[in-house]
């Protein structure tokens, strides 16, 4: 889902939403997708600093609709592509699976109601893993709970 900012028929300004489904949405995500890749390859030490940069600021141009938001590579740093793809993927819902990936999920990063508290808590490292569901469970007898779910 994009949204952009537009003009009225009547003359006002608004924001319309855009909601892509289907094939057009499975390309927005697969091309933003492969742009993070390689910024992720280079603060790892396996890729182009400098390309990584490019291929960021381009995803920010189409957002910004401008280069006003264009970093530098002293900018791209992990926690950096972190919140990026928080911003770039948020109606994709990746926020979750990166949270468990970078390691910020349960038992490090803190966030305003994390664990049900208003300042946030820490919660159990179990959690960086889903439970199966009980149909699932009842369905197919070999399977056990992952742990923490009994």
């Amino acid at each position: 889902t994009k949204t952009a900012s537009v003009q009225k028929e009547n003359g006002t300004a608004g924001f319309d939403v855009f909601v892509n489904s289907g094939l057009s949405a499975a390309t927005s995500f697969d091309t933003t997708s492969g742009y993070e890749i390689e910024p992720r390859v280079a603060i790892s030490g396996g890729g182009s600093p400098s390309t990584a940069v490019d291929y960021i600021n381009e995803l920010r141009e189409r957002a910004y609709g401008d280069s006003s938001g264009n970093i530098s590579e002293s900018d791209l740093t992990e926690q950096f592509i972190l919140d990026e793809r928080s911003r770039e993927l948020y109606w994709e819902c990746h926020r979750r699976t990166d949270l468990v990936r970078f390691g910020q999920f349960s038992n490090n990063g803190i966030w305003q109601w994390k664990g049900g508290v208003q300042q946030g808590t820490t919660t159990e490292s179990f959690r960086d893993v889903m439970p199966i569901p009980a149909t699932d469970l009842g369905i197919n007898t070999n399977l056990e709970q992952n742990e923490g779910y009994n």
